[in-house]
């Protein structure tokens, strides 16, 4: 009788992530050096950095910006996969613009050359301008390092050959939201009809649950009437809490996505969707600019969101960008926020200078 056994080579890694914000993209090598280190990061027991330079010309006369990771610990050697990324400033995704996956990178500390990894021919400056990855003249460079330890291997067992899909109960949900034939709510908003389901709302959000368990008419029950929101925005709330993601917007020009995400961070609070709200909160904090900075403050004078406060003082503070926002139509708003260190901030900012005699 014939019998299946296996066994399996694994490797023990470890994996960290680090964004290198380049400001002042345009300005681009200010110093004596042809490149830019990033603060030093630790990941698998080694030290990092990422080295950007800005400055680097192809042979077909095409000017380019080059990245490395550089393995900054002394006397060390490492083996270690790398990602090098960009940052889109619009969607907030990361994209693969350089990558070895296959076989781990080594590193030696002996020179520049060992201790690095990297293209000098990164990415075009011509590509860039065309692109989400630099908004209000900053670039963001993440880089995804996995480092690879000891190797180990298993001892032999019984070979099963059954092979398991991935989980697709998201997918379901979402055909769920496009079925309206077994739909026992109705939801009305400005005009516009959506059908949904109790049990599905009332799993997800706490207040459709505290709503839709209220003892009410038959009738109130199966249409509910949603007042101060509009279309768009709830469409996009039943997305999420279907699908636990949102939706594309494709159709929606930049300034009208953003005007969604900041009513349906005010909607995902009204509801008590956490996660929907921290995913709004990221995607206001890499989108900021002087048209809507003043939106953005009002919304966290109004929920207190620490970190997204935290990104709008970091936006304020080169002066340009204030007279920007002052000469905007939305700086008297801007004056109405009270807590510190906005107005601290505001005030350092906008004070005209002392005279000396």
């Amino acid at each position: 009788m014939a019998s299946t056994t296996e066994s399996a080579c694994t490797t023990q890694t470890v994996q960290g992530t680090h964004r290198f914000q380049i400001c002042q993209f345009s300005y681009g090598n200010v110093g004596d050096e042809d490149y830019i280190r990033s603060g030093t990061f630790r990941v698998g027991g080694f030290d990092w950095v990422i080295v950007y330079c800005p400055d680097a010309d192809g042979d077909d006369g095409v000017e380019y910006i080059s990245v490395y990771l550089e393995l900054m610990s002394k006397y060390a050697e490492a083996l270690a996969f790398v990602d090098l990324r960009l940052i889109n400033q619009v969607t907030g995704d990361a994209c693969t613009i350089y990558a070895e996956n296959r076989v781990p990178n080594q590193f030696k500390s002996t020179s520049f050359e060992e201790a690095s990894w990297g293209r000098e021919k990164f990415i075009s400056k011509r590509a860039l301008k065309d692109s989400g990855y630099i908004r209000d003249n900053r670039l963001v460079i993440e880089c995804v390092v996995t480092v690879v330890h000891e190797l180990r291997v298993s001892e032999n067992k019984a070979s099963c050959e059954i092979e398991v899909p991935p989980p697709n109960a998201l997918e379901h949900f979402g055909k769920m939201l496009k079925d309206k034939s077994r739909a026992d709510v109705t939801f009305k908003v400005g005009g516009e009809m959506f059908p949904a389901h109790r049990a599905v709302l009332s799993a997800r959000s706490p207040v459709f649950k505290a709503q839709l368990s209220e003892p009410m008419k038959e009738n109130k029950m199966r249409h509910i009437t949603v007042d101060r929101m509009e279309p768009v925005v709830f469409e996009a709330l039943l997305h999420f809490v279907y699908t636990d993601s949102l939706p594309t917007m494709d159709d929606l020009d930049r300034s009208e996505r953003n005007a969604v995400v900041q009513h349906l961070f005010a909607a995902a609070e009204q509801y008590g969707l956490e996660r929907l709200k921290l995913m709004c909160e990221r995607i206001l904090c890499l989108n900021l600019d002087v048209d809507n900075v003043a939106v953005v403050l009002r919304l966290v004078d109004r929920y207190d969101c620490q970190k997204l406060k935290e990104a709008c003082v970091d936006f304020l503070v080169p002066s340009e960008r204030i007279d920007a926002v002052v000469a905007s139509r939305e700086y008297e708003s801007i004056k109405l926020v009270s807590p510190s260190p906005l107005a601290d901030l505001w005030e350092k900012n906008t004070r005209p200078p002392k005279r000396s005699f």
